[in-house]
C-alpha cells in the first residue's frame, strides 16, 4: 500500500511538470506584471519586470508603468488611463505613447487597469511638476466616476474618495503573495484563468446590488467633478471619454476641455473575447485627440 501511493505521488508529480512544461511552450497564459504601493498609497507596477502578453512582450519602466516615460521634453504630454492606456494586450508601437511620439511629442505615459478617476487625478497631481508638461491626456469612462466614490460602492482594492468627508481612501493590493504563487507556476494561473475567475465573476455579478437610483449617482458624480476642480488645476487637461460623457453639461460649464470617442463602428475590437482597442482602434483614437489639440492652440 506505501509503494502504492509513493508511485501515485511520483506519477502525479510528473504530470504536473509536464503540464508546466505544456502550459509555458504553448504560452497558455499571459504575464501579468506584480504590483507595488508608491510612496504616496499609489497602486505602480514592480519596476523592471518583463514579461509576455498575447504574444507580445512587455517592460515595465522604472517609474513603475509600462509606456514612455519622458520627462521635461520639449513638447511634453501626460497621458493616464486605465487598461486601454495600459494596453498590456497589444505592441508596444501601439500605445498611445508611442503613436503621440511618432507625431512628435515626449510622453510619460501612466496606464493601470482598475485606476479610478480619482487616483488618475492623484497620479496627475504627484507628476505634473516633475513632467512639465504642456498638455495632460485623462482617457476615462462614465464608469470611472462611479468607482471613485465610497459612497456608491465601497471597494478595498481601489483608490476613492468619501464625498463627506473629502478624505481619499488607499487601495490594497489584493492577495499579494497568493498573486506572485500563481503567476510564477503557470499550471496552476492557468487553471484559475479558465476555471475558478470565471465562476468568481459569475457570481459576483449575479449578487451585486443596486443601492443607489440613477439620480443619486448622477448627484454624487456632479459633487465629486466640482470637488476635483477645487482640489487640482485642471486647465490644461484633455478628457477624453471612451464613449459619451454623461456630464458634458457641467463639464462644459466648468470650462473642462472633453472629447467623446465613438469607435463602435469601426472593427476596434480586439478579439471576440476583448473589448479593448487594437493597434488600428488606437492609431483612429489618437488622430482623433490630435486632431483636438491642434484645434485647442
Amino acid at each position: 500500500m506505501k509503494r502504492f501511493i509513493i508511485k501515485i505521488f511520483e506519477s502525479s508529480i510528473v504530470v504536473l511538470i509536464l503540464l508546466e512544461i505544456v502550459v509555458r511552450l504553448f504560452t497558455l497564459t499571459n504575464d501579468v506584471p506584480q504590483r507595488d504601493l508608491d510612496e504616496n498609497g499609489l497602486q505602480v507596477f514592480q519596476k523592471n519586470q518583463e514579461g509576455q502578453s498575447h504574444g507580445h512582450k512587455w517592460k515595465v519602466n522604472g517609474n513603475g508603468f509600462l509606456g514612455n516615460n519622458d520627462i521635461k521634453g520639449t513638447n511634453q504630454v501626460l497621458i493616464i488611463g486605465d487598461s486601454f492606456v495600459e494596453n498590456i494586450m497589444n505592441p508596444f508601437e501601439c500605445r498611445q505613447s508611442s503613436l503621440f511620439k511618432k507625431a512628435g511629442y515626449d510622453v510619460f505615459e501612466i496606464g493601470r487597469s482598475g485606476i479610478t478617476f480619482i487616483e488618475s487625478l492623484e497620479f496627475y497631481s504627484k507628476y505634473k511638476s516633475e513632467v512639465n508638461p504642456k498638455i495632460s491626456i485623462f482617457v476615462i469612462d462614465n464608469s470611472d466616476f462611479e468607482e471613485s466614490i465610497e459612497e456608491i460602492n465601497k471597494l478595498n482594492d481601489r483608490v476613492q474618495i468619501s464625498l463627506k468627508t473629502s478624505k481619499l481612501s488607499i487601495g490594497k493590493i489584493k492577495a499579494k503573495y497568493l498573486k506572485k504563487i500563481l503567476y510564477n507556476y503557470k499550471t496552476l494561473y492557468y487553471l484559475y484563468l479558465k476555471y475558478l475567475k470565471s465562476q468568481k465573476s459569475n457570481i459576483t455579478s449575479q449578487s451585486k446590488e443596486v443601492n443607489h437610483s440613477n439620480e443619486e449617482i448622477s448627484l454624487f458624480i456632479n459633487k465629486l467633478i466640482k470637488i476635483s476642480i477645487q482640489n487640482y488645476d485642471l486647465k490644461d487637461c484633455l478628457f477624453v471619454f471612451r464613449g459619451e460623457n454623461d456630464f458634458k453639461e457641467l463639464f462644459s460649464q466648468l470650462n473642462l476641455n472633453f472629447i467623446e470617442l465613438d469607435l463602435k463602428g469601426v472593427e476596434y475590437m480586439y478579439s471576440k473575447n476583448d473589448s479593448h482597442w487594437s493597434c488600428k482602434g488606437h492609431q483612429i483614437a489618437s488622430e482623433k485627440i490630435l486632431e483636438y489639440i491642434d484645434s485647442m492652440r
